[in-house]
């Protein structure tokens, strides 16, 4: 799904030419929903950004490297793009996309939107990038409260006004406080269930041989998919 949502560009900047670029520290692969016209027509949920932060790359930030988790820094400076990084999913793997696709396209209908994932980030008080216990979805009622503390940037909920002026912040659009719990997500009563009785993937990265199903129940939206392909 990865493979098929979003292609690699290199991250460079003007080189004071038209038209030329030159490789900089804080290059390398730069991510890209794929939505041109010689592309797959757009996917994903709808996503639009208040700034495209023009510019980022003239002021560094530091990760602390913890328990030597990260690659060591070696300040090597990356000029071309591989040719790897715009490839997409094999054909022989495409049928293996169908369910997940209409999944999204369940989403899309029932307008789930990056505003709406970017107000239960904020409601739940979490950074995506953080260390924690728990995923997103585990974060409900039943957890303890210690390890919902290890999850949350803060002890006290942010007020609804304050987490729609997060979002309009970040993502274009209107967005009221009102919209603020308007989607259920895991582990939401209502929300889009896609969890498998038996795992994905095994350590060697490679399809489960184990066929399993996805339930999906989202008010006016009840399908049900057997994966049997996926192996």
């Amino acid at each position: 799904m990865w493979l098929h949502l979003y292609r690699g560009e290199l991250f460079n900047a003007p080189g004071g030419s038209v038209g030329v670029r030159k490789p900089v520290q804080a290059g390398c692969l730069n991510l890209v929903l794929k939505t041109g016209k010689s592309e797959r027509p757009r996917e994903y949920i709808p996503v639009g950004l208040t700034s495209n932060h023009a510019g980022w790359d003239s002021q560094w930030f530091y990760l602390r490297n913890d328990d030597d988790l990260l690659p060591a820094y070696i300040g090597r400076l990356i000029s071309e793009r591989p040719e790897h990084w715009k490839y997409g999913v094999v054909q022989a793997h495409q049928s293996w996309l169908d369910p997940l696709l209409d999944a999204l396209k369940k989403l899309r209908e029932e307008e789930l939107s990056a505003a709406l994932v970017l107000s239960a980030v904020h409601h739940r008080r979490f950074l995506p990038l953080m260390s924690r216990p728990l995923r997103m979805d585990e974060m409900g009622p039943g957890v303890s409260s210690r390890d919902l503390e290890a999850c949350r940037m803060s002890n006290e909920a942010p007020a609804d006004d304050e987490v729609a002026a997060r979002v309009r912040a970040a993502v274009a659009g209107d967005f009221h406080p009102e919209h603020v719990n308007g989607f259920p997500m895991r582990p939401d009563r209502g929300s889009i269930d896609l969890v498998s009785p038996s795992p994905l993937y095994g350590f060697d990265s490679r399809f489960s041989s184990t066929s399993f199903k996805n339930y999906f129940s989202l008010g006016r939206v009840q399908s049900m998919f057997d994966l049997r392909s996926l192996r």
